[in-house]
């Protein structure tokens, strides 16, 4: 572990493994091929910038990315905002945060679960700037009321929180049916967190954005597949053979449904190949929508 003059970290062995960390833990290796979490894209850097204009995070700011696994967003978060300090990357995943290690001038990685992390006193009003990416649904309702109020203490005064989710409702994503069902029941609205953070002491402000995303199918369909969100995980291979074959059926037909990669015949022409690859592997394209809730701890606000 650096020391950059931060507090030592004494919860560090107490992560404990549950079926969110065990999800990471299987898709580490390919976690960063997902189109969400390519390190360099414009997408990345659009999210970036998103984040720097809610959380307004200063050069001598110290910075926490919750549940920040890999770290890239982290390394890319602090080039962008040209911190002086290392971002504290806080993940219970092991396997995501042996990839945090490389960037070894950018994030301190800590191994914690969000519970033990914002429990420990010795961070109280450590800290400027916290960032919640894509990980409060993870948080069980009962727990994240804690949560909330821990991070309220480790923010210093004037300190600034930022959660960033998505709606409760999934349907502009082209997942299949029982996928959205399963989202719907996992992923709170957007009022239950803000009204946590509220109770919490911050004040609280809500905006959102759309970004819009386009990809081929087939690079669409491998990501479900390899089940890139915690929202997959829990489906069966056969459910999700299922699953895949009405996407597919959505984009292509029934009658295509059944394959997407053409397989060119002797004597075809290349103009008639690519027009055939191109209806069974069309690009498609669709909004990621985000929620950005913005918690300001008021410069009297102490803990």
């Amino acid at each position: 572990m650096q020391d950059n003059g931060s507090p030592s970290h004494p919860c560090e062995e107490q992560a404990m493994v549950s079926k969110q960390e065990a999800h990471y833990d299987d898709v580490a290796k390919e976690y960063n091929k997902a189109w969400f979490y390519e390190d360099g894209t414009d997408y990345q850097r659009w999210l970036v910038r998103s984040l720097q204009t809610r959380l307004q995070a200063a050069p001598d700011s110290r910075v926490v990315d919750m549940g920040g696994g890999t770290g890239n967003f982290s390394a890319a978060f602090y080039k962008e905002c040209k911190l002086e300090k290392p971002v504290l990357c806080v993940d219970p995943s092991r396997a995501l945060l042996a990839q945090a290690q490389r960037h070894v001038s950018e994030v301190e990685p800590l191994l914690a679960d969000g519970l033990s992390f914002v429990g420990t006193t010795a961070y109280n009003q450590a800290y400027d700037r916290i960032l919640f990416k894509e990980v409060v649904h993870h948080f069980p309702q009962d727990e994240l009321g804690v949560v909330f109020a821990g991070t309220f203490q480790q923010l210093r005064p004037g300190g600034r929180l930022v959660v960033m989710t998505r709606p409760h409702d999934s349907t502009h994503y082209p997942f299949f049916h029982a996928a959205h069902q399963t989202w719907k029941a996992v992923q709170q609205d957007e009022t239950i967190y803000a009204q946590k953070l509220r109770t919490a002491g911050f004040d609280v402000s809500v905006d959102h954005a759309d970004y819009t995303v386009t990809m081929p199918l087939s690079r669409w369909l491998s990501m479900v597949e390899s089940r890139f969100w915690s929202t997959l995980h829990g489906f069966s291979d056969a459910e999700m053979a299922e699953g895949l074959k009405e996407i597919k059926a959505r984009f292509l037909g029934d009658s295509q449904s059944a394959s997407s990669t053409t397989h060119r015949e002797q004597g075809d022409h290349k103009g008639e190949a690519l027009g055939r690859e191109e209806r069974n592997d069309p690009p498609i394209s669709f909004p990621d929508r985000l929620v950005f809730i913005t918690g300001l701890k008021a410069k009297g606000g102490y803990a």
